[in-house]
């Protein structure tokens, strides 16, 4: 063998060697947030519950069925809890790390947009689980009518074609 066949096969060997030790060390920080993760839901329901919360389901997981092209996918929507204060029904999610310190910022926004629309709760809650602070998150939506119709002029209209034909049944007599 030629020296330049041993730094080939010293070079996918370390090739080899690298890849496997980035795959486990990916795998490493992956279970240790998914374990920080559980244990920040664990403490958040103590949590909720000594600030007057009831807990009503961890990890409810709600099917929904995707079109694409007629072609249904199905998936699931998962929250962290739902909780019940008085009459109020909440989703909560639990948050830890910078992330939790931005409850609008458009990606945190996006999943609790999901959750309310899923889960219809009069309110969502992010919970950041290093600072044990309770974000409080309603939304406002105005859905735009289909295709710009507006229903009042279709309604006037239909008021006053029965009060024309009551008009015209009774002869024209209105007492």
């Amino acid at each position: 063998m030629l020296p330049s066949d041993f730094l080939i096969i010293g070079v996918i060997i370390g090739a080899v060697i690298i890849y496997n030790f980035l795959k486990r060390g990916q795998s490493y920080i992956a279970r240790r947030r998914v374990l920080k993760a559980g244990r920040a839901e664990s403490a958040a329901r103590k949590y909720l519950e000594a600030e007057g919360y009831t807990v009503l389901a961890v990890q409810e997981r709600v099917p929904v069925v995707t079109k694409v092209n007629g072609k249904p996918h199905q998936s699931y929507i998962k929250a962290d809890l739902i909780v019940q204060k008085g009459k109020q029904i909440f989703v909560v999610d639990v948050k830890t790390g910078e992330t939790a310190q931005r409850p609008v910022s458009p990606e945190i926004r996006r999943q609790l947009l999901e959750y309310f629309l899923i889960y219809r709760p009069d309110g969502v809650l992010v919970l950041d689980m290093d600072n044990k602070k309770l974000y409080r998150l309603e939304f406002e939506i105005d859905f735009p009518s289909p295709k710009g119709i507006k229903p009042m002029p279709y309604l006037l209209t239909f008021c006053a074609g029965i009060l024309l034909t009551y008009i015209l049944l009774k002869g024209g007599n209105i007492s």
